[in-house]
């Protein structure tokens, strides 16, 4: 049996890792800063409770599994127990197999797009970070084997940080979507939970398959414009959906007393413009057929999810 150690389990896609790793016959250990964390409950998931200081237990506890999995968001989680610096140490020193997934990058602007009398829109080319980047080339020379998988914007309406959960709001009558970009323009989606199992399929299907030392891929996800969630949301909730544009003006004024809202604004290219993986980039294929949730159930569950903690 393989043996996974999963940060950020408290976190939703870290608890669907969980599940998707178990589902495939995977012991997981999962990393938690104390014992009040919420964290799923599952057979061959075993909890393990450290601090920023326990790196030698950290070290300990990682010489008995074969793969380290973490999730690195758009919006960087102040509450990670120890630095992604630290977790690419650790694989590296281990050789142990190293699973970053992530929607947090770098964007490349066409000079004349950034331009505001230029009204052609082309999609900006994404790329990680360029600090990570460089370090993730260095442990793959030191015979690290590091699989990246990029995504897009979560597709969630329950996350605290999740993009639609800001956009959307409710009345008794109807449900107000606001648009920081143009209506019509289709942006990548990603739900959690798909992502997880493609990425498990993807794994046990190349287990034996010698793979590059760094392997960045792209996970396609749903692509739906924010009229196509419109769509969506008032077939699940029933009530008629508008969709007000949101002022970046206004925006930016909130942003000086909200670090939610500054982390937004460092996206604001992207909702104008639409992205797109650099050209050289691969996306994730799988032996079997890639497993997607329609976006229309997607919304759906999500939306129950939302309608019930309300």
């Amino acid at each position: 049996m393989r043996k996974a150690l999963v940060f950020g389990i408290s976190q939703e896609m870290g608890s669907h890792l969980c599940r998707a790793l178990i589902q495939q016959n995977w012991e997981v250990l999962g990393i938690v800063r104390d014992s009040y964390t919420e964290a799923p409950v599952l057979s061959n998931l075993t909890l393990v409770e450290m601090g920023p200081e326990d790196m030698d237990f950290l070290h300990e506890i990682a010489e008995e599994v074969d793969s380290i999995f973490v999730h690195l968001p758009e919006a960087a989680n102040r509450n990670f127990i120890f630095s992604m610096s630290q977790i690419i140490a650790l694989a590296e020193k281990l050789q142990l197999q190293l699973v970053l997934t992530t929607n947090k990058y770098e964007i490349k602007q066409n000079l004349m797009s950034s331009l505001t009398f230029w009204n052609q829109k082309q999609p900006v080319t994404i790329y990680l970070p360029q600090k990570l980047k460089k370090r993730l080339q260095q442990a793959e020379k030191n015979g690290t084997k590091i699989l990246v998988l990029c995504c897009g914007h979560s597709l969630s309406c329950t996350l605290d940080n999740g993009y639609l959960g800001m956009l959307i709001k409710e009345t008794q009558s109807k449900v107000i979507i606001q648009s920081p970009g143009p209506d019509s323009l289709p942006h990548y989606w990603t739900y959690l939970p798909d992502l997880a199992n493609n990425l498990v399929h993807f794994l046990d299907e190349n287990e034996s398959v010698e793979k590059p030392g760094l392997n960045i891929t792209y996970y396609p996800g749903h692509q739906a414009s924010i009229n196509d969630i419109a769509r969506c949301l008032e077939l699940s909730s029933g009530k008629p959906v508008s969709v007000m544009p949101m002022r970046w003006t206004i925006l930016e004024f909130i942003a000086l007393f909200s670090p939610l809202f500054r982390r937004f604004l460092r996206t604001r290219t992207l909702w104008q413009h639409g992205s797109k993986p650099p050209a050289s980039s691969s996306r994730l294929r799988t032996k079997t057929e890639m497993v997607h949730t329609p976006l229309e159930l997607a919304l759906k569950q999500n939306w129950r999810k939302l309608s019930r903690q309300n």
